[in-house]
């Protein structure tokens, strides 16, 4: 696969208003096909600069990890330092184990975890085994690294933790620093009250959605799917399509355990969902306790229809995660809120319901500002009929609710305080590559912007005002040598200005704020 780069650019804002972050640092990176969509950002030499990192293969080389270091003036290295990945890995992870500076980088295979220092070459004298551990895991993709990221400490001693899925369980191996990990607790995702055939997977549905992209325009999709307890809330495996990138790919699969902070403690807990005896999906909570571990077996559950997605995330700012599900075929939507009771939520009762119409409905909760509260963020196309007919516009809306009026026992206001309807060409979809964002502060005031591509394959931005509307004229505009179709605002270095990725057709921008 050939990959080539462009390096030190300078670039300008082009804007009608001026603020103190004028310029960027731009080095792009193309490949012959899309970029994955996983890269890594990790400081590996601990310059405090964040360093790109992506996963490639050659023919008669095999795989390779490439970092390309960030330099002092915001560029990165011209040339990739090049790390060889041993056909027995299955993933690699990022965390700082050792004395020296930087990161080190985790090999996870299926006998276990070793560490790796980017700053030695080679493996010798430099691979250490972490721990051993039987992975649930499928042979090792021979193309292509896969990535975890966001290791956390779970206990809060200041060391990085490890929750890995082995074959039936999963083990909580804990840091005690030095590179020394210790299994302290095992738990299984799997409900083993259940007979194999009662464990099946959900049935299947249709769904319809719009599919925006450069290669053929809007397209609308009619897909049907079978519908999994991973959805939009762990990471799935398809059997009838392409092998998915996750650690879990096996035809024997095991619920994933993801990280949540659950109750009115502030220590982390688990959370997953299997299949209860009733049919339904059933959720699981297992809470750290005193000792920093957890319980064989779960410490609360509750029944859950799984068609959607579901997430858990903070809708009312008191730490504690609360529970989305948003459901629907076709343009039709329906999001079902549930508030988190201390560790347990009335699943019989959502607290809220809201229901939509349009494709590729998105919810977000956002803070404008720091300490500014809670928001419902709704975002879709719309396609009227006439206009399908002659293929003449798309709408795009955004939707703002915030709580203040909130019913009795709601979480967001009935009616959204603000509304911003856009009409589209379907001769131009480049300003519809990418939903309008809110969750970025793109001139690094400490307040969100609305963030966009627009019809010219720009990126611009415009001002959310105090009364939660969106100005009509945008104050920020990055004008790129390439379409944009895609964007991330990021933070690769310390100071606090915010950078930014732009995805193209063929090829990535990674622009860092000029010093």
């Amino acid at each position: 696969m050939k990959l080539t780069f462009t390096g030190l650019v300078i670039y300008t804002l082009l804007s009608g208003a001026v603020f103190a972050q004028s310029s960027y640092v731009a080095f792009k990176l193309e490949r012959e096909n899309n970029w994955e969509r996983q890269l890594a950002f990790e400081d590996l030499n601990g310059d405090g600069r964040k360093d790109i990192i992506h996963s490639n293969y050659q023919a008669g080389i095999g795989r390779e990890l490439h970092v390309f270091h960030q330099q002092a003036d915001g560029s990165f290295s011209t040339t990739a330092q090049r790390i060889e990945i041993k056909t027995e890995t299955i993933a690699v992870a990022f965390a700082d184990l050792r004395a020296t500076p930087g990161t080190e980088i985790l090999l996870i295979s299926n006998s276990g975890v070793f560490s790796l220092s980017s700053a030695l070459e080679g493996y010798r004298d430099n691979i250490k085994q972490l721990l051993e551990w039987e992975l649930i895991a499928a042979i090792p993709d021979l193309e292509r690294v896969q990535f975890i990221t966001g290791l956390e400490d779970i206990d809060e001693d200041g060391e990085i933790d490890l929750l890995l899925p082995g074959d039936g369980v999963y083990g909580l191996f804990k840091g005690r620093g030095n590179e020394i990990f210790e299994l302290v607790s095992t738990f299984s995702t799997g409900n083993e009250s259940l007979s194999a055939v009662q464990r099946g997977r959900p049935n299947s549905s249709m769904d319809a959605r719009i599919a925006i992209n450069a290669e053929e325009g809007i397209v609308i999709e009619l897909n049907i799917e079978s519908d999994s307890y991973f959805d939009g809330f762990v990471e799935q495996w398809d059997a009838n399509k392409e092998p998915a990138s996750s650690l879990l790919r096996a035809e024997s699969w095991m619920p994933t355990a993801i990280t949540a902070q659950l109750n009115a403690d502030t220590l982390t807990d688990i959370a997953y969902i299997n299949q209860g005896a009733d049919g339904l999906g059933q959720l699981n909570f297992h809470f750290q306790n005193a000792q920093n571990k957890f319980n064989s077996e779960p410490d609360w559950t509750g029944s859950i229809a799984t068609q959607g997605d579901i997430q858990l995330v903070d809708m009312d700012n008191d730490k504690r995660l609360d529970l989305l599900r948003v459901t629907g075929e076709g343009n039709d939507r329906s999001a079902y809120f549930y508030r988190n009771q201390n560790g347990t939520f009335d699943l019989e009762q959502p607290s809220q319901v809201m229901r939509f119409s349009g494709y590729d409905v998105r919810l977000n909760i956002i803070q404008l500002e720091k300490n500014s509260g809670p928001l419902l963020n709704v975002s879709y196309y719309t396609i009227p009929v006439v206009d399908v007919i002659r293929n003449a516009s798309i709408n795009r809306s955004q939707l703002i609710f915030g709580s203040e009026d909130a019913g009795e026992n709601e979480i967001f206001n009935r009616r959204p305080d603000s509304r911003l309807d856009e009409s589209f060409s379907a001769a131009n979809v480049r300003g519809l590559s990418e939903q309008m964002s809110l969750q970025y502060d793109i001139d690094g005031d400490g307040r969100k912007d609305a963030v966009f591509v627009t019809e010219n394959g720009t990126l611009a931005a415009k001002k959310i005002n105090q009364d939660l509307t969106i100005e009509s004229q945008q104050f920020w505009e990055y004008v790129s040598p390439n379409t944009v179709f895609e964007f991330q605002v990021l933070h690769l270095n310390r100071d606090s200005k915010p950078d930014l990725l732009l995805r193209h057709g063929t090829a990535t921008t990674f622009l860092v704020a000029a010093p």
